[in-house]
């Protein structure tokens, strides 16, 4: 990983991250240790120092960050580091001050270092003192206790960062957010790194469900409790991962925990979040018991959702964990089955079209499509995906009347791909379907014809058309003036003027008023200065009484000819 690239190479949140703490002024001192060895102090919940090594390269040799953050190879100091080194090592006009020889500087580690325990004792009981939560993160991660005795601490400091950021408002602000996630994820590293698989997933759960309440108590407009939750649920499906391995008790026991917490009124509302636990239970799919009590509570869940329109995608979603299974455990029939029994969802219809598509059954697949197109009606998406897959099997049949009829329907509906397809099936004269076309575009109302009526006659460089096109519709002449100028230069120019003066119009500030005079500026180019300056002329005695839009007129009247 080079200094001059690094964004190519970090998680985009830890980049994110570590660019606020960079642009917030966060890194509060740097020095030079050695050839190309650089020390950052970066102030954050914490104050922590990160090392970089690089060599003459700019290659990151070496990165380290004493903080204790572990879920992943660099955290958010270390880029928070590597974006000031970045601009130190390619800062060309402005001298940067680095310390040099700092290594004799005392840091807070080697103070530390020098006193004694009780001296330490007595610094950590005065900065505890009044900050419930540091105490309580402090006891999570340094003592020891039983299953009941580490659950009650890891509440105990959930419920600690809670109250210490909510307040007396009950609420925490956009500015805090991030704040409280970043001291909720020490209930994280303790689950990571908790031995007790149950205990582990217990304590996983506690975070979960308070990061979830956390939406209603917080601002997360930047999506760090989002981030939270997912991580929390990554965490989760980590840990249940490692307990497929276990003998089948202990599988029972975690499947058990998931589905209580599946059950948790907490996730009623967040059914994504519910069915990403349901497919973490699959890893225990292999366990017949297990198996047959996840498709009977997945079973029950669908059948509380039947009739809400709302949670037809959660159904779908807990359609396809089922057939997951029945694709795994039960038989091709059984799975085939399934699929059909389920066909009013668009995965298992587009799963029996894929499956005939391979066998080259293409009249399945357009019965298939167009019962699709029927039943999707009102849903234009999905209608144009049936609609496409049915061009596709004629294609493979080589119906050559039902494509050209289905290529001009979704040539229609602005699909204008489909122009070529067409053109290609057309046996006549070209030049008179061309024609015919143009005049059923023109007949037909709306912007959709409109815009693939343009696109038809850009295709075929029909430059007669499309200057007509442009005179009805000035404010597009930007885009086709250098390919109309040559044949139609002095109407080119009167529609240009028209454009400007009805940007113009339509101005009302400075940054608008910039734009004017960028547009101004294409016009130079196709109707030379002595016109440029003629228009610039009448907008600035039109708009005389707009002192900022004659300023940004007349700096263009002073760029060199």
């Amino acid at each position: 990983m080079n200094i001059n690239n690094f964004e190519n190479h970090v998680d985009k949140t830890i980049l994110d991250r570590g660019y606020d703490y960079y642009i917030n002024g966060n890194i509060v001192e740097v020095y030079k240790r050695g050839d190309n060895e650089y020390v950052f102090q970066v102030q954050g919940s914490d104050d922590y120092e990160v090392i970089v090594k690089i060599d003459n390269d700019g290659e990151i040799i070496y990165s380290e960050c004493d903080c204790p953050y572990d879920f992943g190879p660099i955290c958010k100091h270390q880029v928070a580091a590597y974006f000031k080194l970045f601009e130190i090592i390619n800062n060309k006009n402005n001298i940067i001050h680095i310390k040099k020889n700092a290594i004799n500087q005392f840091s807070i580690r080697e103070v530390l270092n020098n006193l004694s325990k009780k001296e330490l004792i007595k610094i950590i009981m005065d900065i505890t003192e009044n900050d419930e939560a540091l105490r309580n993160s402090l006891i999570v991660r340094y003592s020891k206790g039983s299953y009941e005795q580490e659950l009650e601490k890891c509440k105990k400091l959930i419920n600690s960062i809670v109250k210490k950021y909510t307040g007396r408002e009950g609420f925490i602000s956009y500015r805090e957010t991030y704040s409280f996630v970043n001291d909720m994820e020490d209930i994280l590293r303790k689950s990571r790194n908790t031995d007790n698989i149950l205990l582990a997933l217990d304590i996983a759960f506690l975070l979960l469900n308070e990061s979830i309440r956390a939406f209603q108590y917080a601002d997360d407009s930047n999506g760090d409790i989002g981030f939270l939750v997912s991580e929390t649920i990554d965490l989760i499906g980590d840990i249940v991962t490692d307990g497929s391995y276990l003998d089948d008790d202990l599988k029972e026991e975690i499947f058990n925990k998931l589905l209580t917490q599946i059950d948790n009124e907490i996730l009623d509302e967040w059914n994504d979040y519910k069915i990403d636990l349901l497919r973490l239970c699959i890893e225990f799919a292999d366990v017949e018991k297990l198996r047959n009590e996840l498709i009977a509570k997945i079973k029950s869940i669908i059948t509380m959702n039947s009739g809400d329109e709302y949670k037809r995608y959660s159904n779908e979603k807990m359609l396809q964990i089922l057939f997951e299974i029945i694709d795994t455990y039960g038989t091709d029939e059984e799975a085939l089955e399934f699929i059909e029994k389920n066909l009013d969802y668009t995965s298992f219809r587009e799963l029996l079209i894929s499956k005939f598509m391979k066998e080259k059954n293409f009249n399945k697949v357009i019965e298939l499509a167009l019962e699709g197109e029927k039943k999707d009606k009102k849903y234009a998406g999905l209608a144009l995906k049936w609609k496409k897959i049915r061009y596709e099997a004629y294609k493979k049949l080589s119906l050559k009347e039902e494509q050209k009829k289905l290529a001009k329907e979704l040539l229609f509906e602005g699909n204008f791909e489909y122009y070529n397809e067409l053109k290609e099936l057309i046996t006549g004269d070209k030049t008179e379907f061309y024609n015919n076309l143009k005049q059923e575009l023109k007949k037909n109302e709306g912007w959709v014809s409109k815009n693939i009526y343009l696109k038809l006659i850009v295709e075929e460089k029909d430059l007669d058309e499309i200057m007509e096109f442009v005179k009805e519709n000035p404010s597009i002449i930007e885009g086709y003036a250098e390919m109309l100028q040559e044949k139609f230069k002095d109407e080119v120019i009167e529609v240009y003027k028209k454009h400007i003066m009805a940007v113009a119009n339509s101005s009302s500030n400075r940054k608008e008023y910039k734009k004017v005079c960028e547009v101004v500026k294409k016009y130079k180019k196709i109707a030379g200065n002595k016109n440029m300056e003629e228009i610039v002329d009448k907008l600035i005695a039109l708009y005389k009484n707009k002192p900022a839009f004659v300023d940004e007129l007349n700096k263009i009247k002073k760029i060199k000819k």
